[in-house]
């Protein structure tokens, strides 16, 4: 009876020692599957950083493209240069100078939606420039205004200058745009 006690405990010991392993099997198993979901994870958030970037690298590049495309408008022209320290009016004055300059080169008549094209600006901040162009050399540069509100800002070179001086002397549209611009701005 003694013998078959041993073996009975001997039986018992080796079901439990291969219980325990299963056991201490299994949660190396789950250990590792953790360990796989937190490296899933970071994945998964390497992916959606990778997506943030590819998205930022999107917007830069249409932004480059369009700065190209407001270069390739002023013809290679190089931008005013605008100092810091000066503020505001220094770069609205080299803004008008570059305008003025530009319309010298190609005289025409332009709206201030192909004034916002050229110079890269916003429409408030080319309704300034047009006024501030008009001031700098109001004998050449002249401002009218159009259907709707509508600006028009012109060139005009100097033997227009003085065939216009004869043919009208009163500037009473001129002053009417000027009104109309200082009330839109």
């Amino acid at each position: 009876m003694f013998e078959e006690l041993l073996e009975l405990y001997k039986t018992k010991a080796e079901e439990i020692e291969k219980n325990r392993k299963e056991a201490q099997a299994m949660l190396l198993l789950v250990s590792a599957i953790e360990k796989i979901s937190r490296e899933l994870d970071s994945k998964q958030s390497d992916v959606e950083l990778l997506g943030r970037l590819i998205d930022q690298v999107d917007r830069l590049s249409k932004e480059v493209s369009d700065l190209k495309s407001q270069l390739r408008a002023r013809q290679g022209r190089p931008a005013p240069i605008q100092e810091t320290s000066s503020g505001d009016g220094k770069a609205l004055d080299n803004h008008a100078r570059s305008l003025i300059d530009i319309m010298e080169e190609r005289p025409s008549r332009y709206t201030t939606s192909e004034l916002v094209d050229m110079l890269g600006l916003n429409k408030t901040t080319v309704i300034s420039v047009m006024k501030r162009a008009h001031e700098l050399d109001p004998k050449h540069v002249k401002m009218t205004q159009g259907k709707r509100r509508k600006l028009y800002l012109s060139y005009v070179s100097e033997g227009d200058v003085q065939t216009t001086a004869e043919a009208s002397p009163g500037s009473g549209e001129s002053d009417r745009a000027k009104l109309e611009l200082m009330a839109m701005t």
